[in-house]
C-alpha cells in the first residue's frame, strides 16, 4: 500500500448528532484543519470530514499539530463507493516546529 505523510494543523474539531430519513441516529464530524509543507508552511486550508477518519481517531482529535499519514483507498459502502479516496491511516501528535530565526 502506497502512503503519503503530511503535517496538518486542527484547528476545531465539530460533532454533529443527526437522525436519518428512518430516524437513526448517526454522527457527523468535521475537523478544520490547515495542511503544512515540509518546512511548516500553509499550503491549504480545508476540512476532515467523518469518512476520511476512523473513529478511533476521532474519539481523542483536538485542536493541534499532527503528523497525518494518509492511504489510497475504496471504500464499500457510501457516498464514495467504488471511488479512490484518501483515509487517514495514522494520526501522530506532534510539536509545532521552532520558527528558523532570520536569515537561516
Amino acid at each position: 500500500m502506497t502512503t503519503f505523510v503530511s503535517t496538518v494543523h486542527v484547528l476545531t474539531v465539530e460533532v454533529e448528532e443527526k437522525k436519518s430519513k428512518k430516524g437513526e441516529p448517526y454522527t457527523v464530524r468535521k475537523a478544520s484543519c490547515i495542511l503544512l509543507d515540509d518546512d511548516g508552511k500553509p499550503v491549504t486550508v480545508g476540512a476532515i470530514r467523518s469518512r476520511l477518519l476512523p473513529t478511533e481517531f476521532w474519539e481523542k482529535l483536538v485542536p493541534g499539530m499532527y503528523r497525518a499519514v494518509f492511504a489510497l483507498r475504496v471504500p464499500e459502502w457510501g457516498d464514495d463507493k467504488g471511488d479512490i479516496v484518501p483515509v487517514v491511516t495514522q494520526l501522530t501528535p506532534i510539536q509545532p516546529r521552532a520558527a528558523k530565526p532570520a536569515g537561516v
